[in-house]
């Protein structure tokens, strides 16, 4: 080692000291504590690298030869770690304003954790809900690519308690299915709809201001639950599976819970330096990191040859990452482990305007948008004085522009004499492509059209156009401020609110039942075909089985629409 950099860079009298004194034995213990990377990101620094400024040292030139290759060692960065007095402070907060790290870790007690984990471990999984049916992917271990393979992108069924067996035994499940040996299967997107003991559980745990559908959470304001948006979804591994990166939908603040036994490993890019790496991959591969989300992963070499700014976190069993909007992320597991994980919208500029900036980039790829970014705007400006009168006049102007939009589409399509429909404002997406409907639509018993939609049928002139808000009552609304509740625009939200009149009104019935489910997967899941795995063995667990049919219909909250499905957000964490 102190031949090669000798030889290939400058080296200062006190660095040379440095590496003469014990260069080679720092060196070894780096690389056997697993590289520095791995060593200068944990939540303390050994006390070889403390001494003598080993850190710096190491990071700007003995890096160089860790790598074998000119890398910038000045691009790592580490999660934020809330200490304890911090962890307390946190208990007592009512939002998340306290957030300001794109990637913080919080670590819960591990007395906390163990009751906690009464609900969260493999054999429990499988006892009281192991009949359920749940996504599995198949996946290569050691993938490093910014470029889509086929070979991970595999879709499959599977029952939990099948997936648990396949953990206890993995080699007899591959035998059986025929699968390569260095495949894994990874449980995704496990749907928490009716897990009230569990859910209800997991929240006497957690500060208020990280509970799903918590107060002062925007995504109270969502008019039918989403899973793993709203509702925790779980996701069960196996060594080397890991998700793809991507940015959460919408740019949304996220939260996951590491329930062990085993370690996951987090690389992420801060929002403000994605489009700089967006524009690398661009330009070296061909190929757009938000176009194939879910479908990359990338090792920290990469970026530090590149000179790309990123973070690295060891998520260990009890610690819960939060991440900031925008954050773009890819996970991978160490070893077999639990993880639940939600969505939560902090009510703060940043966080707003980069929802703001993701609901652009979508319809610039034609991606689609789970979270109905339009009607949630709505809502919060309708309800939440908190907003800085900067982040309101910026929401009253995208309102503006999305009225302007839709009555322009409405004029293609009937004349302005033209008599509409007032109908119920809890539609959410068109059934044909799945985009929001905000203001005007056409339904019948068959489906509900947007209005971009409508022109592509024949006898779109004469169609009737229903509408979710009188076409005055919206104008009003953006001339006044600040605004106050009202029975044109409110709605029975999800989680708590700060809407006045929600007690008093009642979930609207549907006459029609072709309102589609919100369906976002695990981001690049929809590129995939499914199969259906037949069972390991043919003995049905009766009482398993019969809880879970109680779970489906037990407890659980109404979507708005009584006949409209409950959306389901296969998530990404």
């Amino acid at each position: 080692m102190q031949k090669y950099l000798l030889d290939n860079l400058p080296l200062s009298l006190q660095e040379r000291n440095l590496l003469y004194a014990n260069g080679q034995q720092v060196y070894d213990q780096v690389m056997k504590d697993g590289g520095f990377v791995k060593v200068f990101c944990q939540r303390e620094l050994p006390a070889y690298l403390k001494e003598d400024d080993w850190v710096s040292f190491y990071q700007s030139k003995v890096i160089v030869y860790e790598y074998k290759s000119m890398v910038d060692g000045s691009c790592i960065g580490k999660p934020y770690y809330y200490n304890y007095s911090e962890m307390l402070k946190i208990y007592e907060e009512k939002q998340l304003s306290w957030l300001k790290h794109q990637i913080s870790i919080l670590t819960i007690d591990p007395k906390a954790l163990e009751m906690i984990n009464v609900f969260f471990n493999f054999e429990a999984l499988k006892q009281n809900h192991g009949n359920q049916t749940i996504d599995i992917r198949v996946q290569q271990p050691g993938y490093d690519s910014f470029l889509p393979c086929k070979i991970n992108q595999q879709l499959e069924g599977m029952k939990i308690m099948d997936y648990v067996d396949y953990l206890n035994d993995p080699s007899k499940f591959i035998k059986k299915e025929g699968l390569s040996v260095d495949q894994r299967l990874f449980a995704v997107n496990v749907n928490m709809q009716g897990w009230d003991k569990e859910i209800n559980h997991l929240k006497q745990f957690l500060p208020k201001c990280l509970r799903p559908q918590g107060e002062n959470d925007g995504l109270s304001y969502l008019r039918q639950e989403i899973d793993g948006v709203n509702i925790p979804q779980i996701y069960i591994k196996t060594d080397g599976v890991w998700t793809g990166g991507h940015q959460e939908n919408l740019s949304v603040n996220a939260i996951n819970i590491n329930h062990g036994p085993a370690d996951c490993i987090w690389i992420t890019v801060d929002n403000e330096n994605v489009q700089k790496l967006r524009q690398k991959v661009l330009e070296l591969y061909d190929t757009d990191i938000f176009k194939n989300e879910g479908l990359w992963f990338k090792e920290p070499e990469f970026f530090l040859k590149n000179g790309i700014p990123f973070r690295y976190t060891l998520q260990k069993k009890g610690d819960v990452v939060i991440l900031g909007a925008g954050c773009l992320h890819w996970v991978k597991s160490l070893g077999q482990t639990i993880n639940t994980a939600w969505n939560q919208v902090a009510l703060d500029d940043m966080t707003l305007e980069a929802m703001s900036e993701r609901h652009k980039l979508n319809k610039e790829i034609n991606y689609r948008t789970v979270i109905p970014y339009k009607n949630l705007m709505l809502d919060l400006y309708i309800h939440e004085k908190s907003l800085s009168q900067m982040t309101i006049e910026r929401i009253q102007l995208e309102l503006q522009n999305f009225f302007d939009q839709e009555n322009r589409k409405l004029h293609l399509i009937d004349p302005p004499s033209s008599q509409l429909i007032e109908c119920c404002k809890e539609v959410q997406l068109c059934s044909k492509c799945e985009h929001e409907i905000f203001l005007y639509f056409y339904h019948d018993d068959e489906e509900y059209l947007c209005l971009d939609c409508v022109q592509n049928k024949s006898n779109h002139k004469s169609l009737p156009i229903s509408m979710k808000y009188r076409y005055h009552c919206f104008y009003f609304l953006l001339q006044a401020q600040p605004t106050n509740c009202n029975q044109e625009f409110c709605c029975p939200y999800t989680g708590k609110t700060k809407c006045s009149i929600q007690q008093e009104l009642k979930p609207a019935q549907f006459k029609y039942k072709a309102q589609p489910k919100l369906n976002s997967m695990l981001h690049g899941t929809d590129k995939m075909k499914k199969k259906k795995f037949d069972r390991m063995d043919y003995e049905i667990d009766a009482k398993t089985t019969v809880q879970n049919d109680k779970q489906k219909t037990r407890g659980r909250k109404q979507s708005i629409d009584k006949s409209q499905p409950t959306i389901k957000r296969n998530r990404n964490y």
